[in-house]
């Protein structure tokens, strides 16, 4: 197998994604193929994720306005019933 980075990488990641995978190459046609499916990135699984995404952004929002706990905290409002 020959590894294949930088510009070249880009361009063939594009043939493939395009759908159009027969390329020509000094006259002979040649098929680009994806034989092993990348795993999802967390972004990807956020974006896909309606209600992980609301969480998220929601526990941005209180950090960013000070409401922060401690693990303690968590565990207490566990303990009684609240979260």
């Amino acid at each position: 197998m020959k590894k294949i980075e930088g510009h070249i990488a880009e361009v063939m990641k594009e043939i493939i994604s395009d759908g159009d995978s027969v390329v020509e190459i000094d006259g002979k046609q040649y098929y680009l193929s994806l034989i092993e499916k990348p795993e999802t990135t967390v972004a990807e699984d956020v974006e896909a994720d309606y209600e992980l995404k609301q969480k998220l952004l929601q526990a941005k929002r209180d950090i960013l306005n000070g409401r922060t706990y401690t693990t303690k905290e968590v565990v207490d409002m566990i303990d009684q019933g609240e979260l």
